[in-house]
């Protein structure tokens, strides 16, 4: 049988049939060879032919041929046959046999393969230290594959100590030798840094020295430079042409990189079903990434049907593979129980080996169970273990959370300092709720020099980084004017965009903003709106506050038994105002059968939370003995201890005890007139008339009409008809101020609008003239039903979201 051989020394071209043009270099002139003339780089060049053709038994023949007369190619060409069983079983024991005898010939291509055989276990058994002689010696021959490999043996530390910049040496050397996967490699080390220093315009220029040789890895690196805009300007688009090069070669991560390009509109129209065709194409190759995406994609639906229990599967298999990110993914279906059957122990373990694997997210999941005792036993010292853990890796959430172990003491000593240090570092990595806790640091001057302004510029960071917290703390501080000009529109502003993301706090504020007509035009309706959203929640103050609407009939019908409803919801969320509440309205039969034991009963539970106003009511029922053996005793008691409170009425109701000694120990006006006086300038005004009425009487206090005018006035101006009337007796007698029969006559009248006996006397006596000058005080009045009231709404701590994941690396 005759063989042609191209003419052109430089070729070397072999066929069986002789062609027209050499399809290799284009020559029309052949020699014809018998098979005895046949060299082995003839029976070598026409293997490769075949191997092209992809005719491997007609290969694997001339391979043998080629290596029956020893030729070191040939040799090497037909172990690669039987490496990876190309027209014939695969037989590695006799394949690293060949190796061995083409590298005796010092053929260093046989010898690199001889040690990648040593390093991965491959026909024979695993030698680092075999392996690494022969990369040595082929690195030193110059030959770039074995450079690479010699190179990765240090990066790995695989028969030799690790060494950064040891590989980088021979990444160098192989990459200019032109060995396409050095390139790349020598640009990560560019890129990050690895054993060279830090350069990310080269790593640019050996990324695309990989990449214009066809090298997916390199094309990828590339794209994802021109992603992030490191070392070269950044462009969606570019990264999308890079990452679609490597793509169309099965390059798994470029399909991943493509994918999210699509999934999130980026560089490309978004489009879910191509991103999910790109992802299962990774998935396909048992790509833990693919596999985890397409888990994501039917947890959320994108691209393919919503489906959690599928979405399991693809985290499974990811899981499977050692990938924590599936693993935690999973671990979260089994702690939400969808898709799977509910399980925290499940839970757990997903998290756990997630954690184990290094995952900063399984190790802050896992560190949530351990804090609150799901799926193993509660340890708050495992689970601040874990939270640091995730901290050293720089984690935002972990971070966060081991402040918040120094701030509240869970599994760690409290450290209010520490907390702080914490908080700042959880806060430069970017998470928002470490930022508005910092706030409050700063705010109330824990573990850091106390500033306002401080904390508004956190709150406000916080706030525009979407954290509901921040924002509702910033509303707090433009309310109250709090290192920056006070503003109600900007509060409400703030106290809205919280709102709007379900904050029941905040909700509340804004409520309150519409109920009073504070920063926005008064809206009883919107009031309720929002008041209702927070009780829905299960806000307590929400539920308390929408009870006052419907008892007062504020933004809805007047519905007593509505009202007592939301008064028993928020107590039983213990606040504790609402008990109070809820004893008036059984004290007065209101939505509610009357029942004075009851109403004792709501108001001592509201007593023994410390609630001054509950105390206070109480002290009235002992007073009075209803629904309570009378004791004057006990309700002296009980009203002092309100008013050491601050509770006003309380202080005029021990201020009438001390004056008229009643359940104390004796009279003392003087003590009377200070809780009194304390009552006035708390704003009631029954304290201030009373108080009036120990300056005109001089009990007390030295006599001073101009000064029981002063407090008479107080009185008079909140619309109190006792308050009224006797300002007016003072005008008719011209005590303490200038008579005058005109405003004398109003504040009577004003007075006896409200019913007042002694005004309506006073009115018809100036019918008949002036008679001579009577006032007596009045008593302390009964227990109130207290008016929609807004406390002061203190800074909160902001949340984190427990299972969050994002990121596509």
């Amino acid at each position: 049988m005759d063989y042609y051989r191209c003419e052109n020394p430089d070729c070397g071209f072999v066929a069986e049939e002789e062609p027209d043009v050499c399809p290799r270099c284009g020559g029309t002139f052949f020699t014809a060879l018998t098979e005895d003339e046949m060299t082995a780089s003839d029976w070598v060049s026409m293997g490769n032919q075949a191997v092209d053709d992809k005719r491997e038994t007609d290969a694997l023949a001339c391979y043998q041929r080629a290596a029956a007369m020893g030729d070191p190619l040939g040799l090497t060409n037909l172990g690669w046959c039987l490496e990876a069983g190309i027209g014939v079983p695969a037989d590695r024991k006799q394949a690293v046999m060949l190796y061995a005898q083409a590298a005796e010939q010092e053929y260093m291509p046989a010898l690199t393969n001889l040690g990648y055989c040593y390093t991965y276990g491959i026909g024979v058994e695993v030698d680092y230290d075999k392996a690494l002689k022969c990369f040595q010696r082929g690195a030193e021959q110059g030959f770039p594959r074995a450079q690479f490999l010699l190179a990765e043996a240090y990066r790995r530390g695989s028969g030799v100590e690790e060494d950064e910049a040891e590989a980088a040496k021979w990444y160098q050397s192989a990459a200019w030798l032109g060995y396409p996967g050095a390139q790349t490699e020598l640009g990560r080390c560019l890129e990050f840094g690895t054993g060279v220093e830090q350069d990310l315009e080269q790593a640019v220029k050996w990324y695309s020295a990989a990449a214009e040789q066809g090298n997916a890895p390199g094309m990828c690196c590339l794209g994802f430079m021109y992603e992030s805009g490191r070392g070269v300007e950044q462009s969606w688009e570019t990264a999308v042409e890079w990452y679609r090069r490597a793509a169309e070669k099965g390059y798994p991560r470029a399909l991943c990189n493509l994918a999210w390009c699509y999934e999130h509109g980026q560089g490309v129209k978004r489009d879910f079903a191509e991103a999910v065709r790109l992802y299962r194409a990774a998935a396909d190759q048992e790509y833990p990434r693919g596999q985890l995406c397409m888990g994501l994609c039917y947890e959320r639906g994108r691209g393919v049907p919503l489906d959690k229990a599928e979405a399991a599967d693809w985290y499974r298999k990811a899981a499977d593979q050692g990938d924590e990110d599936g693993a935690c993914c999973l671990g979260f279906l089994y702690e939400t129980g969808e898709g799977v059957e509910q399980s925290w122990e499940t839970a757990v373990e997903w998290y756990r080996k997630a954690a184990d694997g290094g995952s900063p997210r399984g190790m802050c999941n896992l560190a949530w169970c351990y804090e609150h005792g799901e799926g193993v036993e509660e340890d708050l010292e495992a689970s601040f273990v874990w939270y640091s853990r995730a901290a050293e890796q720089g984690d935002p959430r972990g971070l966060f959370s081991v402040a918040r172990a120094y701030d509240y003491g869970i599994g760690a000593k409290p450290d209010m300092e520490k907390a702080a240090e914490w908080y700042q570092r959880a806060a430069d990595a970017g998470s928002a709720p470490a930022t508005c806790d910092l706030g409050v640091c700063y705010e109330r001057g824990e573990g850091v020099p106390q500033s306002y302004e401080k904390a508004v510029e956190l709150y406000r960071k916080a706030a525009e980084m979407g954290n509901a917290p921040g924002q509702c703390n910033l509303g707090f501080m433009y309310e109250s004017g709090r290192g920056v000009e006070q503003s109600w529109e900007e509060a409400v502003k703030w106290y809205s965009a919280a709102a709007q993301q379900g904050f029941s706090r905040a909700q509340c504020n804004l409520a309150w903003c519409y109920e009073t007509g504070s920063g926005v035009e008064g809206n009883l309706a919107r009031a309720v709106h929002w008041y209702r959203k927070a009780a829905e929640q299960g806000e307590p103050r929400g539920m308390f506050c929408l009870g006052l609407c419907y008892k007062h009939g504020r933004g809805v019908d007047r519905d007593d038994a509505e009202a007592v409803r939301w008064y028993q919801e928020a107590a039983k969320a213990g606040y504790t105002r609402a008990l109070c509440n809820l004893g008036v309205c059984y004290e007065f039969g209101e939505g509610v059968e009357q029942s004075l034991e009851k109403a004792v009963d709501f108001y001592r539970q509201a007593s023994e939370k410390g609630d001054p106003a509950g105390r206070c009511n109480l002290g009235y029922m002992y007073e009075t003995g209803r629904g309570v053996t009378q004791s004057a005793i006990e309700a002296a008691r009980l009203y002092k201890l309100s008013a050491e409170a601050g509770y006003p009425r309380a202080m005029c109701n021990y201020g009438y005890c001390c004056e008229s000694g009643q359940g104390v120990a004796r009279k003392d006006p003087a003590e009377a007139a200070e809780w009194y006086r304390r009552a006035a300038e708390a704003g009631d005004a029954t304290g201030a008339c009373n108080l009036g009425y120990l300056y005109e009487t001089g009990e007390g206090v030295e006599q001073s009409w101009e000064d029981a005018v002063t407090y008479y006035r107080q009185a008079a101006e909140q619309g109190q008809a006792r308050g009224q009337y006797l300002l007016g007796w003072c005008y008719e007698h011209g005590k303490g101020v200038p008579a005058s029969m005109e405003q004398a006559r109003k504040l009577y009248e004003a007075s006896a609008g409200q019913d007042y006996k002694h005004a309506a006397e006073a009115l018809e006596r100036l019918k008949d003239g002036p008679k001579p000058e009577h006032a007596k005080p009045e008593g302390k009045r009964a227990p109130e039903k207290r008016p929609a009231e807004k406390k002061e709404k203190k800074p909160e701590k902001g949340g984190f979201l427990k299972g969050f994941f994002g990121g596509k690396r």
